[in-house]
């Protein structure tokens, strides 16, 4: 609900509570109970047409609640009457509807007719004070700037958070494009090598003159296979990571890191101080972070040597993983890159960091920290 709104529906129920209990009878003439009334349900319609997004909403205001404060003020004591605070409310209402311009001509327009009761109505005899005359409706112009202010602060806070959520959904949505485009690729490159060329093989051997020439076609069909069978894996294996499945987080990288360092001939190396398996997701994570690590590791580092090192306790995981490569200058931003982007990304999802330090020629450094889930 609206702050203007809800502050209407609780001066509505002050004014009740003044109205019952001030000891005032002429606050309990049918006039003031009619007045109210319509007040209260104008408070309501209001509410709903914000809801409907009605277009004619400002005139709504400058109409109703002009003519109702008004005559509230006026059934109870026009010069005198205590109840003038209502016209803060159209100080609250103002800087909220659409058109800041106008919603402060609507604020002058209230104050106007209100000055206008001040001035020539005070069947009570109330004495005639231009100082506080002055100060009421000063007050209503402050608080309006006050609230606009606010809003524009809150509105502009809203403005850059929607702009980094936009940026980081643009980054996200450029990564799943990136990663589906290798995987189609990865796919592609073993349907061609995997199962064509097995085939082309086979049909050789079909046409061998000898024994001895299908059998070597034969051979060079089931290595092509074996490889493939492989490839396949690993495809498989950067869709879903079936090792968390089936050996738990630490044992699941540790068998990956294993193939990794046998595929690219890097010598690895793995501890863990392992505590308590951490949840589904959170290990799915980690083990992202370690894939796009030691692809960014296969592609730029140039190493001959990886390691990693887990360690669990009850409150915090982290998962390091540093290599002796190339590295890569200081100035350059740690978060460039999309490999980097995601993991950042994947990292800030579950309320956890990620620190990359890297120098020229002695390598760069991972590391993903979270609280325990």
């Amino acid at each position: 609900m609206p702050v203007e709104n809800m502050a209407e529906i609780i001066w509505g129920a002050l004014l009740v509570g003044y109205l019952v209990f001030s000891g005032n009878p002429a606050y309990l003439q049918p006039t003031v109970l009619v007045v109210f009334l319509l007040s209260g349900s104008a408070a309501f319609i209001e509410i709903y047409l914000r809801k409907i997004r009605w277009h004619y909403l400002l005139a709504f205001d400058t109409i109703v609640w002009t003519i109702l404060l008004s005559a509230m003020v006026a059934v109870t004591g026009g010069r005198g009457s205590e109840v003038w605070p209502a016209y803060l409310l159209m100080s609250l209402t103002a800087p909220s509807v659409d058109g800041r311009s106008y919603a402060y001509l609507l604020l002058g327009a209230n104050s106007a007719l209100y000055t206008l009761i001040y001035l020539f109505w005070d069947p009570a005899g109330s004495p005639f004070h231009p100082a506080l005359l002055g100060m009421r409706i000063g007050l209503f112009f402050l608080v309006a700037w006050v609230v606009d202010r606010s809003m524009m602060r809150e509105r502009k806070a809203n403005e850059a958070i929607l702009a980094v959520m936009a940026a980081r959904v643009t980054e996200l949505t450029e990564a799943r494009d990136a990663e589906r485009r290798r995987v189609a690729s990865d796919i592609h490159d073993w349907l061609g090598t995997g199962i064509i060329a097995p085939i082309r093989k086979l049909e050789l051997a079909q046409r061998a003159p000898s024994p001895e020439a299908a059998g070597a076609r034969v051979g060079e069909a089931i290595q092509i296979l074996t490889r493939s069978h492989s490839e396949l894996r690993r495809v498989m294996e950067n869709l879903h990571p079936h090792l968390l499945e089936q050996m738990g987080l630490a044992d699941a990288l540790e068998s990956y890191l294993t193939q990794w360092g046998e595929e690219h001939q890097t010598a690895t190396a793995f501890t863990v101080a392992h505590g308590p398996e951490p949840a589904n997701q959170l290990a799915v994570t980690l083990f992202r972070i370690l894939q796009e690590s030691l692809n960014n590791c296969a592609k730029h580092a140039e190493s001959t040597q990886v390691k990693v090192a887990l360690q669990v306790t009850s409150d915090l995981i982290d998962l390091e993983i540093s290599d002796n490569g190339r590295g890569f200058a200081t100035e350059r931003p740690t978060g460039s890159g999309r490999g980097l982007t995601g993991m950042r990304e994947r990292a800030t999802v579950y309320g956890g960091t990620l620190q990359v330090h890297s120098t020229p020629g002695q390598g760069t450094t991972i590391r993903a920290s979270f609280p325990f889930q």
